[in-house]
This record gives structure tokens, sequence and C-alpha cells, in this order.
């Protein structure tokens, strides 16, 4: 009978640099929800503009030999116009790293678990209100994540495809009025599941069951 031939081959890992705290935790939350131990999420705290987000990111793919780096922004974090974004494509696929922007922020992709606005929403109090009707009390501060929102990730996981469908749909309606899709993360989560494998929750049904509605 013939060997299983056992691969040699080295485990792809990902980095997602961010530049929230806030973004920092919901992905920390992904990584222990999901078992994705060779996911790694960085905040960084101290970056200039976004051009050095990207440079500090390629860096980190180099110093801690990272397979695939991406870095994770919200336009209105760091007060930045679709058009400024788009200067920094060619240079992020020059550094080899991924972009994953929210305009305006993180918690539109929250908002897309739930529901798809009928046209763009560019003021963050709109989106926090619309949230709280679903999320007693949702707050766009890091301390939130910590706190009642400590199970976020784990709470809007089952409709995580119900919220890729959404973003298309949502791009499709303003892209052409922003000049950039509104939301870019559906590229990072395929990229997440592609090195990571596929999510496993079997050790969270108590939390999932407890902090559903």
């Amino acid at each position: 009978m013939a060997r299983k031939k056992i691969s040699n081959k080295p485990r792809r890992t990902i980095l997602i640099l961010t530049a929230s705290e806030a973004e920092a935790l919901y992905f920390s939350q992904m990584r222990k929800d999901c078992r994705y131990s060779n996911l790694t999420v960085l905040w960084e705290e101290e970056f200039k503009n976004l051009e050095h987000l990207i440079t500090l990111a390629s860096r980190y793919r180099n110093t801690g030999n990272y397979s695939v780096v991406w870095v994770l922004f919200g336009l209105a974090d760091l007060t930045i116009s679709p058009a400024e974004v788009k200067k920094q494509i060619p240079y992020a696929k020059k550094k080899k790293v991924g972009l994953a922007w929210t305009n305006p922020a993180m918690p539109i992709w929250y908002l897309l678990h739930l529901q798809t606005p009928r046209g763009f929403v560019g003021e963050p109090s709109m989106i926090s209100s619309a949230l709280g009707k679903s999320l007693p009390g949702f707050s766009t501060d890091a301390s939130y994540l910590l706190t009642e929102g400590m199970y976020l990730h784990l709470k809007l996981y089952p409709a995580k495809a119900k919220a890729s469908f959404n973003a298309n749909a949502y791009n499709s309606l303003v892209e052409k009025e922003l000049g950039l899709p509104a939301i870019s993360l559906v590229p990072l989560l395929n990229e997440i599941t592609d090195i990571c494998g596929l999510a496993d929750l079997t050790h969270n049904q108590n939390q999932l069951g407890m902090n559903k509605g």
C-alpha cells in the first residue's frame, strides 16, 4: 500500500494592519471566534498617513515573514477622500500590500449585516443610530468591543454572506457617485478564508446562543 505523502510546505500566514483600535478589536474577535491561528492583527497607533501605513505594512511583511499583508482603514478615520485612496492603490500594489477600506468607517460593515442603505450614508452618527436599534448600547468607541460588544463578530457571523451580498449591492449603488467602492472588505475576507480555512465555531455555540437577539 502506497504511503500518503506528507507535505512539508510551510503554512501561509496573513497580517492585517489596522488604522484604528476598533478595527483591530473586531478582527481579533474574528481570529478568536474562528480559530484562525495563522492570522495576525496589529493596530498601528502611530502613522502619518495612508502611504506611511502601506510602507509599515510592507516592512512587517518582510520582518515577520508574512505570506500576505493588508492595511485596513476607514476613510473618515484617516480624513481622506476616495481620490486620495485611489492615488495610493498603485503604491500598495508595488509594495505587495492589500488595501481594505470602509467609507466612512467600520460600522457601515456591521450595518450591512442587517440591511442595505438606499443611498450613500456618509455621516457616522446616522450609521450608529441605525445600529443602535438592533445592537442596544452600540458605540463606535473601541471600548464597546471590550464590553457590551465583546461578542459582536460572533453575533454578526451568521449574516456574513448577507453582508457580502449587501456590500456588492451598496457599492453598485454608490460607486459612481464616490468614484470608489464604499466597502472593500470582501476581498480581504475571501483571502482570510483561503489562507486560514473555514471557520471553526463549534467551541462558540454557547456564546452564540446567549448573544442572539
